[in-house]
């Protein structure tokens, strides 16, 4: 004879199978009321809970999305899609500074299960990287700029006030004139090199796939010692024919190897330069 425990758990599968079917066929307000009595059932099984979020991020309700999630990291803290649909809620809430935590796990989890939705995650990472970058590189914008203004009022009030305090001569005041001129161009210097550091035009060229012309996210290198982008490679192979894209070299999929050191490297360059990713969004 089943446990109370098992029947409850065969019942919310069922529901949770009706909730599948209905949102195959776009009943999103019916799939949530199945999925909601299924966790109801079993409380402690995140997959109701996990589908639950996939209906309302299909209805863009963000917030909701957020609750369903951090309930679910609650009863599996390695849940790729939780981290996943958080990530890309905080995002869609104007919260990316929480969003990279989110995305980055669910990035890792992905690259060790080879998701499908790896690229995904990527793309929408990149994004919430990019776009907390700008809301910081704004913010600074405005601190470096009120700075500057202060920094030269001072010098200037320092030149008026020595110039006051003493029996200046009119070369003396002209010389004092120049050397504030001079300590003022050198402080805009100084102020345009950090505003620069949050700027850029393009990435560099061994960041990017010879075929996409994309930066890398999932290099892999062919026997030749050229690094494409994963997909975009195999897909080569399928498709045109089983030789290196470049050296025209014959080759199979078997022979690729992951480049994790040039992803890597890419990595560690967007993160010590973020406006470039934008390029990989």
């Amino acid at each position: 004879m089943k446990g109370a425990g098992e029947q409850a758990r065969q019942t919310a599968e069922r529901l949770k199978t009706k909730g599948n079917e209905c949102f195959h066929k776009n009943k999103i307000g019916a799939a949530i009321d199945l999925y909601t009595e299924a966790f109801t059932l079993c409380p402690h099984w995140p997959v109701p809970l996990v589908n639950r979020a996939l209906c309302h991020k299909k209805n863009e309700d963000w917030n909701k999305v957020i609750e369903d999630c951090e309930k679910v990291i609650q009863l599996d803290t390695d849940n790729l899609k939780a981290h996943f649909f958080l990530g890309l809620a905080q995002t869609n809430t104007n919260r990316p500074h929480l969003a990279v935590q989110n995305l980055s796990t669910a990035l890792k989890l992905a690259r060790n299960t080879e998701s499908t939705i790896k690229e995904e995650v990527w793309r929408t990472l990149a994004r919430a990287k990019f776009e907390s970058h700008s809301r910081t590189a704004a913010e600074r914008a405005v601190r470096r700029g009120e700075l500057l203004q202060r920094l030269k009022s001072l010098l200037k009030e320092d030149v008026s006030r020595r110039i006051k305090d003493s029996d200046s001569s009119l070369p003396d005041i002209l010389e004092q004139q120049e050397e504030l001129e001079r300590d003022t161009s050198l402080l805009e210097d100084v102020f345009k090199s950090d505003e620069l550091k949050y700027q850029g035009e393009d990435v560099p060229n061994w960041c990017t796939c010879q075929l996409t012309l994309e930066v890398f996210h999932e290099p892999v290198v062919t026997p030749c010692g050229i690094s494409y982008e994963n997909q975009v490679l195999l897909e080569h192979l399928r498709k045109v024919g089983e030789f290196d894209p470049v050296t025209r070299r014959p080759m199979k999929a078997k022979d690729v190897r992951k480049n994790i050191g040039l992803r890597n490297a890419v990595e560690s360059y967007l993160d010590d330069n973020p406006w470039a990713w934008y390029y990989a969004m």
